[in-house]
């Protein structure tokens, strides 16, 4: 019953990260290869990889970018993590998760006090 539960609870945390699906292909060697994406946590992409894989699995490539809280269309203030991987033996290689893509810049914001008819404004 617990080892039930616990199964659970990993299933919605990967349902969770998960915003779209994990796509597969063939990669060149004629194996398949998958790739995920997590928000806000790189460690979510390798609860992915591990149920996905049911066991050892090479990572191929990793990266993150900034995105928006529901999509990675435009930066944001959300960092999105993707990795990439095969099922089977480990290399050993561990993700680097590097920056890819354009910086979030948040807005900046300008507060105007007045005074009779002078204004001082700071912006920050």
């Amino acid at each position: 019953m617990r080892k039930a539960l616990v199964l659970i609870g990993i299933s919605i945390g990967v349902a969770a990260c998960n915003t779209g699906k994990t796509e597969s292909v063939i990669g060149p060697t004629g194996t398949q290869v998958h790739t995920t994406k997590c928000s806000q946590s790189s460690t979510q992409c390798f609860a992915v990889a591990n149920a996905t894989c049911r066991g050892p699995y090479s990572v191929v490539d990793s990266y993150s970018k900034a995105g928006g809280l529901l999509a990675d269309i435009a930066p944001g203030p959300v960092t999105w993590y993707y990795m990439t991987y095969q099922c089977g033996p480990s290399n050993g290689v561990f993700p680097q998760f590097p920056q890819r893509g354009r910086d979030y810049t948040p807005p900046s914001i300008t507060q105007c006090n007045r005074s009779g008819n002078s204004a001082s404004c700071i912006t920050y």
